[in-house]
This record gives C-alpha cells, sequence and structure tokens, in this order.
C-alpha cells in the first residue's frame, strides 16, 4: 500500500511539474477596448496609458492611446492615434506613419534591415475589409525584431506591434504574427469571432460603436 500510495503521489507530482509550464500559453486570449473600436490577443492583460503621437505632416493627434504588455522579453503594443479631424487625409496619415516608422531620423528604424513589407487585411471583403501593411524590421546593432501592422479606420491611426527583444532571441516566435493577426475591428459580432466575451482594457469604454461596412 505504501508503494501504491509512493507512486501516486509520484504521479501527482510530475503533472504538477508539467502544469508548471501552461501559465503562459494559457494566459492568451482576447482583450477589447471599444471606446478605440478594437480586440486583440495579448498574452496578458495589457496596460493603457495617455501618449502624444505627432507627424512633421499631419500635427499632433487629437488624442492618443497606448495598449501593451510585456511577456518573456516581447512587447506587445497597440498604438491609437486619433485624427479624426483629418479623415479625408486617412491614407496620406497612414503613409507619413510608415515612414516614420521605418525612416525617419530622430526615432525611426532607420539603417534597419527590412524583412517584410506586405499588403495586411482586417476582415473579409464582405465584412467591411480594413487594409493596412505589415512591416517586419531588425533594429540597428542587434536591437531586435519588430513587426508592425498600420492601419487607418474612422478616423484613427493604428500601430500594433510586437518587439522580439534580443533578451528573448527567439526571432522565429509564431507569437508577433499571432498578436498583429488576431486583430479584429468590427466588435459588433465580437463573440462570434472570439467564441467567448472578452474582457475590457481598464481604463476603456464599455459601449461598442455601430461598425461602417463601407468607408
Amino acid at each position: 500500500m505504501r508503494g501504491l500510495a509512493l507512486t501516486i503521489a509520484a504521479i501527482a507530482g510530475l503533472g504538477a511539474v508539467l502544469g508548471s509550464g501552461a501559465p503562459a500559453q494559457a494566459a492568451w486570449g482576447y482583450f477589447a477596448c471599444p471606446s478605440d473600436n478594437f480586440a486583440s490577443q495579448f498574452p496578458a492583460a495589457p496596460k493603457m496609458e495617455t501618449t502624444r503621437f505627432s507627424m512633421p505632416r499631419h500635427g499632433l493627434a487629437l488624442s492618443a492611446r497606448s495598449y501593451s504588455v510585456t511577456v518573456e522579453n516581447i512587447v506587445y503594443k497597440m498604438l491609437v492615434a486619433d485624427y479624426s479631424d483629418l479623415v479625408a487625409d486617412g491614407a496620406s496619415i497612414l503613409l507619413e506613419a510608415i515612414f516614420q516608422h521605418t525612416e525617419a531620423d530622430d526615432h525611426g528604424l532607420q539603417n534597419g534591415k527590412v524583412l517584410g513589407n506586405t499588403t495586411s487585411r482586417i476582415e473579409p471583403v464582405g465584412r467591411g475589409a480594413t487594409y493596412g501593411r505589415s512591416i517586419t524590421m531588425d533594429y540597428p546593432n542587434g536591437g531586435g525584431r519588430n513587426q508592425t501592422n498600420f492601419y487607418f479606420r474612422d478616423g484613427k491611426l493604428y500601430e500594433q506591434s510586437a518587439t522580439i527583444l534580443p533578451a528573448n532571441g527567439d526571432y522565429s516566435s509564431p507569437n508577433s504574427s499571432r498578436f498583429v493577426e488576431s486583430l479584429l475591428f468590427n466588435l459588433t459580432n465580437m463573440e462570434e469571432q472570439t467564441g467567448d466575451k472578452p474582457p475590457i482594457i481598464q481604463g476603456c469604454g464599455a459601449d461598442i460603436q455601430p461598425f461602417k461596412f463601407r468607408q
């Protein structure tokens, strides 16, 4: 009997050890910000912060917020800048944001190595597609790898990025793509798309705005 008890205890202990590695994976889930009209998967609850966003040509955004979390030396971040007073300039705002990110002298990834520059899309065409740009770059001097997707929708510029820091070093990690490819703009059917009711990010309003299928 004592041997059987020890065997059961050993199995239980092994299960606990194996289970201890699960939380990082299990923590991934959708989080929503209805007041900024987006939802996305994050590996943990993101923190909202008010910030300042400005570009030389299109000037200071009416307001800007970042939603970010760092897990295992990967920084997951969504930046939302309000340019609702310049909706007609949306295409130009998008292009300047991409330029500022990749080539600006003061804080862009100038001299970094571009690994990918492709069109991205949120939602199929029949459900109000939003088109943008996805850019993957290595920072200069071994500073890490960054993947950022850019969109402009309903007067707001969205920059969703994942930065794999050198301390992590796994630049082939699928978590970058998992993050940026999970973005949703149509929150009216959010539960249908996510399979659940995502928690609202602290600081965000709870009212879901009607989704415009055509701009």
